[in-house]
């Protein structure tokens, strides 16, 4: 599972994550990990990210 910092120290009311044992800071910026991704993978083709299945809403 992966998360942003902020919510996984508790931001915007989400419940802590980051003092649980499993709980690993890799110090990736999320910003930055996102430019890299599309840096590589451009240009991007929105039907490829398209969720079949994977995302539930309820």
């Amino acid at each position: 599972m992966a998360t942003l910092s902020f919510n996984a120290t508790g931001g915007d009311g989400y419940p802590r994550i980051d003092n649980k044992p499993g709980y690993v800071n890799t110090g990736f910026i999320d910003a930055e990990v996102l430019k890299e991704f599309i840096q590589q993978n451009s240009p991007l083709d929105a039907a490829a990210f398209t969720p079949n299945g994977e995302v539930s809403w309820l």
